[in-house]
């Protein structure tokens, strides 16, 4: 099954410990550094069910969000319905980014760009967040670390969800950085017995160098590194980081001309669905 079918079903109730506003707070501060009104159209990248989304869109920003689960986005488009500008959602994978216009920022939380999970994959999808970012705008994603996947290889856990039970199982390989995890959900029936439904997610750790190497090869420079949201500095014991990096000035945009640039950000948000 793939990832994030069955799962998004209770991905909200599994994730409701998630620090979103903090994410969002963290995504704010970054945007506001950059000067006022600097940042308006941002694209949410792997926006699994809105929460993020739904917290920038309240906050006044346009947003445009990209998955390439549709039943992911399903549950997003219902959870922003009555946000003041409602989002854009567009079934896409994150290799494949194609937009319709320039943005002013990108985001990408909860370790989705792990799951890109091989370096050249890595690479295209930052050159794609490059090619639609304008000059100056700001790129934020966070990471899991080597760490972090090497303390839940080998690890399993249950948990319940509603009636439905969740069952994890997690397995890590040091010397290529693969990392899977499979999940198995079990769905109550009328009768009493439980339908299974399994679905296996494979990412990558990558090395705080290696990621770097891949941002500055987009024609991206690096801004920070924290290992938090409220900016704690980033050390070798790590779980997670988050990056800012920065769309290098003269760099050329998607929907840019010699000597001037120009924005096809404004066509209607109907012809953008």
């Amino acid at each position: 099954m793939i990832p994030y079918s069955a799962l998004a079903q209770v991905y909200d109730q599994l994730t409701g410990d998630v620090a979103y506003r903090q994410w969002a707070e963290f995504a704010q501060r970054a945007f506001e550094r950059q000067g006022k009104g600097e940042t308006k159209v941002i694209l949410e990248l792997a926006c699994g069910t809105g929460s993020l989304t739904q917290l920038l869109a309240q906050a006044g920003y346009e947003m445009i969000a990209a998955d390439i689960s549709p039943e992911m986005l399903s549950v997003a488009r219902e959870k922003c319905a009555s946000a003041p500008c409602p989002p854009i959602f567009l079934c896409q994978d994150m290799r494949e980014l194609d937009l319709y216009g320039d943005i002013d920022a990108a985001v990408c939380c909860l370790d989705s760009v792990n799951y890109l999970t091989g370096l050249r994959d890595l690479k295209r999808a930052f050159r794609r967040v490059a090619l639609f970012l304008r000059p100056g705008g700001l790129f934020l994603f966070d990471v899991k670390t080597p760490l972090a996947f090497a303390e839940m290889g080998g690890l399993s856990s249950i948990q319940q969800v509603g009636e439905a039970f969740c069952a994890w199982q997690y397995g890590y390989e040091a010397k290529s950085g693969a990392a899977q995890h499979q999940v198995d959900i079990f769905w109550p029936e009328a009768d009493g017995r439980y339908l299974r439904s399994t679905e296996l997610h494979e990412q990558r750790a990558y090395s705080r160098q290696q990621l770097e190497q891949a941002l500055a090869q987009a024609g991206l420079e690096l801004v920070s590194v924290y290992a938090s949201p409220e900016g704690r500095k980033a050390s070798p014991k790590a779980r997670r980081l988050y990056f800012a990096a920065r769309k290098k000035a003269g760099e050329t945009g998607a929907w840019e001309k010699p000597g001037g640039s120009w924005r096809t950000i404004a066509v209607s948000r109907e012809s953008m669905r």
